[in-house]
């Protein structure tokens, strides 16, 4: 993952810079398709202003904070994008799977009873159709 960081109103120190390329480096932990990030830090009144870009594959995530304090400006647009992160995987994961794959899998289970122990499931239970399962072979008139 690149990280661009830009501060318009100074210059950056090395330590500084260690510290948010740390901090936005941990948000690969989370997901791994982070194709970059870019980090600026402006200065506006007294309150400094801290905006993180992400760019993820098909999606650009946005977090922007202001503070006195830059170090915790930086930590909470880091927390906001650890949630839309976790947000977003959450969707992509509900995505991928067709229920016939979730069963296959052995995610979702077919009907009320667990099989290996024989007793209710209290969680959310896919039961599918039985023309869903079965799948008929067309007929096709030909001449």
């Amino acid at each position: 993952m690149q990280i661009n960081i830009t501060r318009k109103d100074a210059g950056l120190s090395d330590s500084l810079k260690a510290y948010i390329e740390d901090k936005v480096g941990q948000l690969a932990r989370h997901y791994g398709k982070i194709i970059d990030s870019q980090v600026l830090i402006d200065l506006q009144g007294k309150e400094l202003l801290v905006e993180i870009n992400l760019r993820v594959s098909g999606h650009t995530l946005f977090a922007k904070d202001s503070g006195s304090n830059l170090r915790a400006s930086l930590d909470s647009c880091v927390g906001k994008l650890e949630k839309q992160l976790h947000k977003l995987k959450g969707k992509i994961r509900r995505k991928a799977l067709t229920p016939e794959e979730a069963v296959l899998s052995g995610k979702v289970n077919i009907g009320g009873m667990d099989e290996q122990e024989g007793e209710e499931l209290t969680g959310p239970v896919l039961t599918l159709r039985p023309e869903e399962t079965e799948m008929e072979p067309e007929q096709r008139t030909g001449t």
